[in-house]
């Protein structure tokens, strides 16, 4: 006969069911934790890609209409564009003459002529600019790849005569600036996926 001591030791212990089943719902209970927590960090981390993304194409659409809200005509840089093409997808380039530019430190020069020129090489948004408009030397050009991810590098110009958007804007054959620019720039996530961002500048009917 066993004692009451030895009974009531074998009440107070656990069965091997009773722990496997205790295991089996910590387990269930951390996977959803971490399923959680993994999904949360995911979101985090897309929101602030995207919050980058879009900061970094507002970035290069502002700094394109600055330029092409201070374009001018000039008698030996006329208005030039191209409607290119890479991968099917728009990579069309734009030349002119802005009174004002960006130097190396990144700050703003103004009153100063340059010729600028922004199109898409690869996944890059590069701009050239060509600060002595006296000379051609390769020394003269500064280039600034703006940006990365690229898709596609869309533009389009308003004629006010005609009141049409075109696709090419020659400034020797037209003799004038367009009225306006709208800009389309694609870019790539780290998903693949694409997103445009669109705006539109006004171009003054300045000569010099």
């Amino acid at each position: 006969m066993c004692s009451w001591s030895q009974r009531l030791h074998r009440q107070a212990g656990y069965t091997l069911i009773e722990v496997l089943i205790s295991v089996a719902i910590l387990a269930v209970v951390m996977t959803m934790v971490s399923l959680t927590f993994s999904g949360t960090v995911r979101m985090v981390r897309t929101v602030g890609e995207e919050h980058t993304q879009e900061h970094q194409a507002r970035m290069c659409l502002s700094l394109i209409a600055e330029d092409l809200m201070m374009a001018r005509q000039h008698p030996r840089f006329p208005w030039s564009t191209r409607n290119g093409d890479r991968d099917g997808q728009p990579a069309d380039l734009v030349a002119f003459v802005s009174t004002g530019h960006r130097v190396g430190d990144g700050t703003k020069q103004e009153g100063g002529l340059s010729r600028v020129l922004y199109t898409r090489e690869g996944d890059r948004l590069a701009r050239l600019t060509l600060r002595n408009l006296q000379g051609s030397f390769p020394e003269a050009i500064e280039r600034t790849d703006l940006t990365t991810g690229v898709a596609a590098f869309d533009l389009h110009y308003y004629d006010a005569s005609s009141r049409k958007w075109v696709d090419e804007w020659d400034g020797k054959v037209r003799k004038s600036l367009p009225r306006a620019v709208m800009i389309e720039l694609t870019l790539t996530n780290s998903r693949q996926e694409r997103r445009t961002y669109t705006q539109w500048a006004t171009v003054p009917a300045r000569y010099l």
